[in-house]
């Protein structure tokens, strides 16, 4: 096959126009997204039950809720949140579960079982599996002035939302603020109670009168035709017109003399959005996959652009979020990290080979590239920043079989062989050894692919670019490249820079002087060889563990928390004022909330917890870079603290890697409210005394107040009501009943009942209010008011009730510190756990603890396939454990590189140091495969001869690799940094030491055979 594809150039032109057309094709082609998107393992099941405390909806929904879901085994986690008059469970699927889908579906049925074991008031439980991912684009509709009523804004809301969904490539597109609006019958209580009428018998009236029923068909032998009564609710005037009749008096009357009939909206709100300072309605659409998102921004864009045109002046549309810009600029930054790394490795090959060899070696990068597009495209593996780096951290392994390929060409041709002669030697001596260092090197990144789960989803496209390089990498060398070498190198280049590369004849001669030293004193070298691995060993104690390091973006988030018994109208009277003073600091380019709900997802690992919350608010806080974000975030804290007390305010950057709720998480688990609210404030008050911990929370909430209403049964009982009766009638009167719905287009608008906003504000309107039954009654006849503290929020996790004391840390530290401090300062206290009760440690220090675990469950099956690939190559058990400790080598050298640089122990470091244990036994194993080549046994010249020759090319794959990684290393940032330092200055440091260590190792390891194999043969004559 060489001989063929050497000897016919068309062929070659052949084979490199298809790889050119093809990456092309793949380039234009790839879906392009920012990050990889992770398989939605998250859903949220809501259900309300007004009116009921923290307690009853923890009793009579969530408990119930909760044992009828976790029976499946797909599903790991179930966090409950009862809170009064709201069930949350967020729901969370097994790492391994690819294809959700089916899942949610059989939990929809099994929620929709369980729904008759539930209070009658309940609402349906809604499973919302949606909100899992980032929006691709978030807009906004806000009047130009306060006045204009949400009503309007909701109605361009839909059209806005129509509009987005005829867009190809939309998946969803979410409503967030936008006003239930209603009919609001609202009943004069007075009026009522005089009349001797209920707001249950008008909501009964009501649901008569609103004749949307089917009222039978005219059959004959000629025609068929359906019947229908008139009356339908259609208009206000409609329902105002609606006769009612008192059951006592007989008297009979209008609604309108009894109620007030208008269009308004729900109260109070579930959520409110405020843009710029102005309440509005946040319309988010999110991309499907598969697609690029330059494409799907310029449809977007276009459709916008139309709708614009069809609003009326005093509507404004903002765009709020956009994917596109961040997509850009974070891949642009890598495509730049690539350029400069493909000059380094040109320069350093021009510098170690010479300006031909050095032309052909580089001709592999581009073809590699090409190849690994070409193959992303047929694997599935979309454009995005984990793929590209995946290309930056191939860079200076694409080169590593082109370079030995081409310097033995080289050096066989000055050997005197021919073109095609020292081609076919080249590739028959090195296609083995070349192979076994791919595989293995393949190998090393195989256990990041295999990963389950977020971490694994995340990262995976690093390990998946690299294979990617590799296989072609090693197909282009052995093919191409090797041809390109025996054409275009004749071996009579000069002895120059430009001819063969720099010749360094002193540091030559002092390399072999002490490759000589080391063969004569095997002991010394093996001990000095290992001085540096030992200290990358020790170092490691004291690194400082961090799971994902923050992201680098222009971006963060505000999270503000009032005491449980706030309204959401007092949140946002709050939040207003924070956003005016926030303003006032320079740098803040967008600042908008969400108050009662979640922000809408911008960041793809921010998940949704706070729904249905009235004392929480979210904000979106946009600068104009990272550097100013990272100033504002504690100064902004600082100032914050101090001019809203009433408030909890926690100012977030954007995390990296798998959500977490806080950097600190303690749970404390047991049966009782009051114990677990206990042994939580008593860790509260540790945690705060940290001096890194700027805000301490707990999930279980106390303190929010509640009226009691004690009724004298007996008196109750003559009138001819119960205590239920009695309850429900409040309940209809405050909270409303749905009695019908008028029909606008293909909107159904719900009419409610209740009575007006005064009658149910405050004790003094409770104790006025009047209640039916064979008279008109006031609740202070028959009752005492008592005000007792509730619960404002019950946490369970699992089916067990769960205090989690959360710790929020200053800009810049790393949690593992704090954590490690606190548990030092938890040992020394008093702090003790009764019986039935555990503490577990969550936040950051699990996530990464779940990652590691997931991680190493398919490193023991990587071993042994690597063990098998060593082996296989070179057939000796005793070299191929001379290679494993090199490549433990390798790890505790990337750990002192990582230590040296003063970054801390990440997940990325732990998969740097699986990727340098690939690499860095290259030069091993390249080594190795010249002394068994030219059968040095024990014999040191030759073993000094194959360690020379070897050098030249070992030398230039090393440099090109850590040339490859400095882009990412002078990038800057927490995130890869740490990961190019492991990586590079691990296998720089390995190869060094592989110089010495290798061939000691060999000779000694020769040394004991020959012996071996004399004392054999000496047995064998005694015999």
């Amino acid at each position: 096959m060489i001989k063929y594809l050497f000897e016919h150039g068309r062929l070659q032109a052949l084979i490199i126009a298809l790889l050119c057309v093809s990456g092309l094709a793949a380039i234009s082609s790839l879906p392009i997204t920012e990050d990889p998107r992770i398989t939605n393992r998250f859903a949220s099941v809501t259900t309300f039950l007004p009116g009921a405390s923290a307690e009853r909806i923890e009793a009579q929904l969530s408990e119930k809720l909760e044992q009828k879901l976790k029976s499946q085994q797909e599903v790991k986690l179930i966090i409950s949140t009862s809170r009064p008059g709201i069930s949350v469970l967020s729901i969370e699927l097994n790492d391994n579960v690819q294809n959700p889908l089916p899942i949610w579906s059989r939990l929809r049925d099994l929620l929709a079982d369980v729904q008759s074991e539930l209070p009658a008031q309940a609402s349906t439980p809604l499973l919302d599996d949606e909100k899992g991912y980032a929006y691709t684009r978030i807009f906004a509709l806000t009047g130009k002035t306060s006045e204009l009523p949400l009503t309007t804004l909701s109605r361009y809301a839909k059209e806005l939302q129509s509009t987005l969904r005829n867009v190809s490539g939309v998946e969803i597109v979410h409503f967030f603020g936008k006003p239930e609006e209603e009919i609001l019958v609202e009943v004069n209580a007075q009026k009522a109670a005089l009349s001797q009428i209920s707001i249950q018998q008008i909501a009964l009236a009501l649901q008569g009168a609103d004749a949307k029923v089917a009222a039978g068909t005219l059959t004959n032998q000629h025609t068929q035709i359906q019947l229908e009564i008139t009356g339908a609710f259609d208009s206000i005037s409609r329902i105002q017109k609606i006769p009612l009749i008192s059951n006592e008096t007989g008297a009979q009357y209008q609604l309108s003399d009894l109620a007030k009939v208008q269009r308004a909206i729900k109260k109070p709100e579930f959520d409110i959005a405020l843009i710029d300072g102005k309440k509005g309605i946040y319309v988010a659409a999110r991309m499907l996959p598969g697609l690029r998102i330059d494409n799907f921004s310029k449809k977007i864009n276009t459709s916008i652009a139309l709708f614009s045109q069809k609003l009326p002046e005093q509507v404004q549309l903002k765009n709020i979020f956009d994917q596109k810009q961040y997509t850009e600029n974070r891949l642009g930054e890598l495509v730049n990290n690539i350029l400069v790394g493909f000059v380094i490795i040109l320069s350093v090959l021009l510098l170690t080979l010479g300006f031909k060899a050095a032309l052909i070696v580089g001709t592999a990068l581009p073809l590699t590239v090409l190849f690994t597009l070409v193959t992303m495209q047929y694997y599935g593996l979309p454009i995005h920043q984990m793929s590209v780096t995946g290309l930056v951290v191939a860079l200076g392994i694409m080169v590593d079989n082109a370079i030995v390929m081409t310097d033995s060409i080289q050096r066989y041709r000055q050997q005197g062989y021919s073109p095609l002669k020292a081609v076919q030697t080249a590739v028959s001596h090195f296609w083995m050894p070349l192979l076994g260092s791919t595989l293995t090197t393949i190998l090393a990144f195989a256990p990041i692919v295999l990963m389950p789960g977020p971490a694994g989803e995340f990262v995976g496209g690093i390990a998946l670019s690299v294979i990617f390089a590799l296989i072609g990498s090693y197909l282009i060398s052995h093919t191409l490249i090797a041809v390109f070498a025996g054409q275009f190198i004749n071996g009579k280049e000069r002895n120059t820079i430009w001819g063969r590369g720099i010749r360094l004849p002193k540091l030559t001669s002092k390399f072999q002087a002490s490759l000589k030293w080391t063969l004569m004193n095997p002991k010394q070298t093996l001990l000095l060889v290992f001085i540096l691995p030992v200290l990358g060993f020790l170092s490691a104690g004291q690194l400082t563990e961090q799971f994902f390091p923050p992201s680098d973006r222009d971006m963060f988030h505000i999270e503000v928390r009032l005491t449980p018994s706030s309204s959401i109208t007092n949140t946002k009277q709050t939040t207003l004022e924070i956003d005016k003073y926030i303003r006032k600091f320079d740098g803040i380019e967008k600042l908008d909330w969400m108050v009662g709900n979640n922000f809408p997802s911008f960041y793809y690992n921010m998940k949704p917890r706070s729904r249905g919350a009235t004392n929480y608010a979210q904000a979106m806080v946009k600068t104009p870079d990272f550097e100013t974000a990272n100033k504002l975030i504690p100064k902004l804290q600082t100032e914050l603290d101090k001019a809203f007390p009433q408030a909890q305010i926690i100012i977030r950057k954007l995390e990296q890697g798998p959500p977490f709720n806080a950097p600190i998480e303690m749970r404390i688990y047991g049966p009782n409210l009051d114990t677990l609210n206990q042994l939580g404030l008593e860790l509260r008050t540790l945690l705060t005394a940290h001096s890194n911990v700027i805000q301490t929370r707990s999930t279980l909430m106390s303190g929010n107040p509640k009226l009691w209403l004690k009724a004298d049964e007996i008196a109750l009982k003559q009138s001819g009501l119960t205590l239920t009766a009695l309850a429900n009638q409040l309940q209809s009167q405050y909270h409303g009943i749905i009695a019908g719905s008028i029909i606008e287009h293909t909107e159904t608008i719900p009419v409610r009942v209740r009575v007006a906003d005064i009658d149910r504000s405050s004790t003094s309107a409770l104790n006025s209010t009047s209640f039916v039954s064979s008279q008109a009654l006031n609740i202070e006849t028959f009752t005492e008011l008592t005000l007792k503290p509730s619960r404002g929020s019950i946490e369970r996790r699992n089916g067990e009730r769960v205090n989690v004391i959360e710790g929020y840390l200053k800009t810049g530290i790393i949690p593992q510190t704090v954590l490690n401090d606190f548990q030092q300062t938890l040992a020394n206290s008093d702090f003790k756990v009764p019986p039935g009760y555990r503490l577990e440690i969550g936040g950051e220090s699990q996530k990464r603890n779940e990652a590691v675990g997931q991680l190493i469950t398919s490193v023991g099956i990587i071993i042994v396939l690597l063990l098998t690939v060593l082996v296989v190559s070179f057939n000796s058990f005793t070299t191929t454990l001379l290679i494993m400790v090199n490549a433990a080598q390798a790890a505790m050298l990337g750990l002192l590189s990582v230590y040296l640089g003063g970054f801390p122990f990440g997940f990325t470091v732990i998969i740097a140091l699986l990727g340098l244990m690939g690499l860095a036994i290259n030069a091993s194993i390249v080594i190795l495969s010249e002394l068994r080549a030219t059968r040095a046994g024990t014999d040191q010249d030759k073993i000094i001869a194959a360690v020379m020759k070897s050098s030249r090319h070992i030398t230039s794959t090393t440099i090109t690799t850590v040339g490859g990684f400095m882009p990412l290393i002078l990038a800057g940032g927490g995130f890869w940094p740490p990961f190019a330092v492991a990586i590079a200055g691990g296998t720089a440091l390995t190869t060094i030491l592989s110089f010495y260590f290798v061939p000691v190792a060999f000779k000694l390891m020769m040394t004991r055979k020959l012996l071996l194999t004399k004392s054999i043969a000496a047995d064998s004559i005694k015999v």
